[in-house]
């Protein structure tokens, strides 16, 4: 059992009267899966680090299958061992160059023979779906690729417990879809204890128990079936509004029953023996169709701009000698639009955008932004984990480097400063703190604010949203929206097709390093094959739409063809 009792950690190394966390009391059984929730600083990750050991309890304190960290050195390299740890960021936690090494870094320290290390090495690398990548760069993989690599690293060491801190905040659909698979069947299947710091909503329905963290204190605890039932009353809006939530939400309210797993399909099928039982109309069948479809938020459109945006023509590009990553890829992303980047990991969204932002120059090919040729800071950059561009002592300095650096004067910077910061919904308290002081949501913010600081003639935002509690991921919404509407070309990457296909206008499919598909983003989700060629999962709402939508025809069609 891992236990929590009563515990506290002050702000400050030494104690004191502000807690970061204050009076946590939980535990998760072997083979239980617990989702952690809540908003950005609300203490999660902070909890994650001392359930692992990582850090200790100024009061109350953590006991791991008998083992109390702060009794002992023995004690605390136990729980680290019983305790695994996959971090919010995986290079936070990567330290060999080849993938070989870095998941047998953790076998070899337990002084494992050669053979078990390699052993165990092989099966972690499978059951993350990265077999054959043993001898790869591990400085050269994906974001996702590198996040798999991390949990790889962790099941090496054949933990009883794992700690998932925004775990697939990096996937794509497919891969994000398997992880919630495999760890589905290791808290069943081996008996492994679950604690995965979320915010995305299939990973809490797959849940046993969901507790809410909201300001270093537990808000709230139950099971997911009883947070479906709380609608917008809990601080923190800990279930994230989308089309597939809302839908199932409008399925139980005709009486459908969630089990373990749900999927667009069960409740379908639900659905239609329903109607045909004559339980529910057509007409409640219709309104779940539109709950699938409906939007959380409307966004307004500005004029579309006469000038050109961001164009890109026939790229080529590659790290190695004859295998390149990019392979004549054109695209074009108006001003005044946004553009959606999607596509499986490791297919060059990444790359495409550092050469789209004028940072990365390609083999071939080449790059116009409003007409002119592309040169590097004419393009706002967020990079897929912008709080790695972080390095001065204030968030206040860091959004202020770009203004000073073109010679604004004080006043001018300040003014920047503070309106780069509204937009992202920072603070003047928060302007003060140093940068990684913040929560992980919060430092992605001030990233983001220094991108928008200066005022470029167009942005590139690669996975914006991941880590965001519901208000963040409304916040940005709004903010790349302004940014189009204010006549700028905006580029979002993002694996969260649900979420971003509400805001976009079109969207671009990338496919092992091929431009698969570009056009309008109503028109993707008319195109189910598209899906399946760039390596990624449709959204599940729109599964479930068009779904219901073939049943209902069906059903039609064959009372039609029974009543001649």
């Amino acid at each position: 059992m891992l236990e929590v009792r009563h515990a506290a950690v002050s702000l400050g190394d030494t104690g004191g009267s502000r807690f970061a966390l204050h009076d946590i009391s939980l535990s998760v059984a072997p083979g239980q899966i617990v989702s952690l929730v809540g908003s950005n600083g609300s203490g999660k990750s902070t909890l994650a680090a001392l359930m692992c050991a990582v850090r200790l309890s100024h009061e109350g304190m953590v006991v791991v299958d008998g083992f109390d960290p702060a009794a002992d050195e023995h004690s605390r390299l136990e729980v680290r061992r019983l305790v695994g740890l996959v971090r919010q960021n995986p290079l936070d936690q990567i330290v060999s160059t080849l993938v070989f090494d870095e998941v047998a870094f953790g076998p070899r320290n337990l002084g494992l023979p050669e053979l078990q290390v390699r052993q165990r090495v092989m099966e972690a690398l499978e059951q993350c779906g990265l077999a054959g990548f043993e001898r790869r760069d591990t400085t050269a993989l994906s974001g996702g690729e590198q996040q798999r690599l991390a949990l790889a690293g962790v099941l090496a060491m054949h933990p009883r417990y794992l700690v998932l801190d925004e775990a697939t905040s990096m996937l794509d659909s497919a891969i994000r879809s398997s992880f919630r698979t495999l760890v589905f069947q290791l808290a069943r299947e081996q008996g492994i204890g679950v604690v995965q710091i979320t915010h995305e909503p299939q990973e809490v329905l797959s849940s046993d128990r969901v507790v809410l963290m909201h300001d270093g204190e537990l808000g709230w605890e139950g099971t997911p079936l009883e947070l479906l039932r709380h609608e917008g009353d809990l601080p923190g809006d800990p279930l994230r509004d989308s089309g597939f939530v809302r839908a199932l939400r409008a399925a139980m309210r005709l009486g459908f029953k969630p089990g373990a797993s749900v999927t667009p399909n069960t409740i379908k099928e639900w659905l239609i023996l329903a109607l045909e039982s004559r339980a529910i109309r057509k007409t409640d069948v219709l309104s779940v169709i539109e709950a699938c479809r409906a939007r959380a938020h409307s966004y307004e459109r500005g004029p579309a701009p006469e000038q050109p945006g961001i164009v890109a023509e026939h790229i080529v590009h590659s790290y190695e000698p004859g295998n390149p990553v990019l392979n004549d890829v054109s695209l074009e992303a108006p001003a005044g639009t946004v553009t959606l980047l999607a596509g499986a990991s490791g297919g060059g969204k990444s790359t495409l955008s550092t050469i789209l932002a004028g940072l990365v120059k390609p083999d071939s090919g080449a790059v116009r932004i409003c007409g002119a040729r592309l040169t590097p800071g004419v393009c706002g950059m967020s990079f897929q984990r912008p709080e790695n561009q972080l390095f001065l002592n204030s968030a206040y300095d860091e959004i202020a480097l770009a203004p000073r650096c073109a010679h604004l004067d004080a006043a001018d910077v300040d003014k920047a400063v503070r309106h780069a910061a509204r937009l992202v919904g920072l603070s003047d308290e928060q302007l003060d703190f140093y940068p990684y002081a913040l929560s992980g949501g919060q430092r992605r913010r001030v990233a983001i604010a220094s991108v928008l600081s200066i005022g470029a003639k167009g942005y590139l935002f690669d996975e914006p949203t991941a880590g965001f509690d519901v208000q963040g991921r409304h916040d940005m919404h709004r903010l790349v929206r302004e940014l189009a509407n204010a006549g700028a070309p905006v580029v979002v990457v993002s694996h969260d097709l649900e979420e971003w296909l509400a805001v976009a206008d079109r969207v671009a499919l990338l496919s092992c390093g091929s431009m698969l598909w570009q056009g309008d983003a109503a028109e993707v989700c008319c195109h189910f094959e598209l899906f399946e060629r760039a390596g990624i999962k449709a959204p599940e709402n729109v599964v479930l739409a068009q779904a219901l939508s073939d049943a209902l025809q069906a059903s039609s069609e064959a009372g039609e063809g029974n009543a001649h």
